[in-house]
């Protein structure tokens, strides 16, 4: 319901060969899960920050990487502008067009992959390993020596128009859209990571060229390597792909921010058979002392699975909507709980009621000891089964380091889970799930009434 929420955004991607599934392996042998993973931390010479695991056993790497500073930098009236820079490195880089560029990286069997995020431009480079020198070397080209063509500005930009178009249309990312619009009204953070048509069309390439400048140094990247290399070689990699780049990036500081509340429901008005609604509060943020029981708190509410409290009495008693699901959401600039449904519009207004009395029902009550046994089992034994491939293994590994995570969260996750107790819980209940900084958004022509 949520595949809008903390995605990268639009971007170009070249397929090739994914692989590595050591964690899942080790898992299904009975290795406990927090030790399948050696994350350490490393330094380049040119003193550039990175985290690896090695991986041996298959002849591949994948790298993820960050700087810091994405959609939320654009200039007003200039939305989309960080999407269209990170597309446009890897339209044509050095001596290669565009064809020549996306030609080598096939022959190579590589996938290479820039995005632009609300909070940071985000990448990523997987291939084998007897062929990670080459393919490392476009990603240089990409990020150093890129050519903004007016030719290929033109087709990028016809390109996120087209994309647009389609958004229009597409409940969810409406229904998002305006929730992060109307919950931080006046930061550029509740501007659309898209763009919109009209701002999408004033890009020139003098913006791109502009903004490129300012986000791509070293004091705002984050690297992850996963994969058959070792530690010298990482450093070395490092060095060669991320060393020409600036020392400081030239960022507005755009700070913290609070979700505002809202008194009532927003309505995009749509024909459509069916009300999308978004929905959300403030949260805690990743480094709160309280933040793994509301871990705890958010699984028993909003898993989405038939045992969480909105999918039971939502769906399981009522037969008001196929699915309803809550995420924790942070940031550098903040942190939310965010949730999502669809139903018939005639049965908005019901869902919206079950959905406060759920919520209200959790502030004053907590769980039940049975909810919350439950909850911090499955979480405790669940985790890592997404870490399968080590494409999966760094991109996880680049959101906890992004949400302030140290290279040990693989080794303290769980303990930290197991020491919450159902008290804490019911604590961060009350203090979290204010029913009143409810602030609902809906794409449909919802009913409210009997």
């Amino acid at each position: 319901m949520l595949s809008g929420v903390h995605r990268p955004g639009s971007s170009r991607q070249f397929r090739g060969l994914v692989g590595l599934a050591c964690v899942l392996m080790a898992l299904v042998a009975g290795m406990p899960p927090a030790l399948a993973l050696t994350v350490e931390p490393i330094v380049s010479a040119k003193g550039i920050k990175a985290w690896l695991v090695e991986e041996h056993s298959v002849p591949l790497i994948a790298m993820k990487f960050a700087f810091v500073g994405g959609a939320a930098q654009d200039p007003r009236g200039k939305e989309g502008l960080a999407g269209m820079v990170a597309d446009m490195l890897t339209e044509g880089a050095g001596d290669l067009s565009a064809a020549a560029f996306k030609q080598q990286l096939s022959q190579l069997g590589a996938r290479l992959s820039v995005s632009g995020g609300r909070d940071a431009i985000y990448g990523g480079l997987e291939t084998l390993s007897k062929r990670f020198a080459p393919s490392a070397e476009l990603l240089r080209l990409a990020l150093t020596a890129p050519h903004f063509d007016a030719e290929a500005i033109d087709r990028v930009r016809a390109q996120s128009l087209t994309n647009l178009a389609l958004a229009a249309n597409e409940a969810t990312t409406l229904a998002l859209n305006r929730w992060y619009a109307e919950a931080f009204a006046g930061s550029a953070y509740g501007r659309p990571i898209n763009g919109t048509p009209e701002s999408v069309a004033s890009l020139t390439r003098d913006d791109v060229k502009s903004q490129y400048a300012r986000p791509f140094a070293k004091d705002v990247l984050k690297v992850v390597i996963v994969g058959d290399i070792d530690r010298r070689a990482a450093a070395e990699a490092l060095d060669s792909i991320f060393g020409g780049l600036p020392e400081t990036a030239q960022l507005t500081d755009v700070g913290s921010v609070e979700p505002r509340p809202l008194p009532a429901p927003v309505v995009i008005d749509k024909d459509f058979p069916l009300a999308t609604a978004i929905f959300g509060l403030a949260s805690l943020r990743g480094d709160h002392p309280d933040f793994p029981a509301l871990q705890v708190l958010n699984h028993i509410i909003g898993s989405g699975g038939f045992d969480s409290r909105l999918m039971e009495e939502v769906r399981v008693k009522r037969g008001l909507a196929y699915s309803i699901k809550t995420s924790l959401i942070r940031d550098s600039m903040t942190s939310l709980v965010l949730g999502g449904f669809s139903t018939k519009n005639e049965n908005m207004g019901a869902v919206l009621g079950v959905l406060r009395d759920v919520l209200a029902g959790m502030a004053r009550d907590g769980p039940t000891p049975s909810q919350f046994e439950n909850a911090k089992r499955y979480l405790m034994g669940s985790f890592l089964l997404d870490f399968d491939t080590s494409a999966k293994v760094a991109s996880s590994l680049l959101r906890l380091w992004l949400d302030g995570e140290g290279t040990d969260y693989l080794l303290t996750r769980n303990q930290k889970i197991d020491r919450v107790t159902l008290s804490d819980a019911k604590r961060v209940a009350g203090e979290v799930l204010e029913i009143d900084r409810l602030i609902v958004t809906i794409v449909g022509r919802p009913k409210f009434g009997p």
